[in-house]
């Protein structure tokens, strides 16, 4: 099986990509911050505009402390997430493809 076709691994490259993307683009926005008034910076393709927002937070903190203890003001949700785990390198794992009630999953 041509392992670069699992979608396990291919979720696992994309990740590492976006990690990458967004370490780079925090550095640039946070260089803009730190450094530059608001305003508009040009550059060849395109500009960065600086502005600064205020606006108003609900502080939970702030709530006394019989709301804060009462279930009655709380709500469950339910998250699903997906996260990626290192095989560990002495460990083959046993299926290399998705699991079989995953629809197949075509590349754009």
């Amino acid at each position: 099986m041509d392992m670069s076709l699992s979608p396990v691994d291919e979720l696992a490259r994309l990740r590492a990509k976006i990690a990458e993307l967004r370490a780079r683009e925090s550095a640039l926005v946070a260089g803009f911050i730190s450094a530059h008034a608001p305003g508009r910076y040009h550059g060849l393709t395109c500009d960065v505009v600086v502005s600064h927002t205020a606006y108003q937070v609900f502080d939970i903190s702030k709530l006394p402390p019989e709301m804060l203890d009462d279930d009655r003001y709380y709500a469950t949700k339910q998250v699903t997430s997906i996260r990626i785990e290192d095989h560990e390198e002495d460990v083959l794992p046993t299926a290399l493809h998705a699991p079989e009630t995953m629809p197949l999953l075509a590349r754009p």
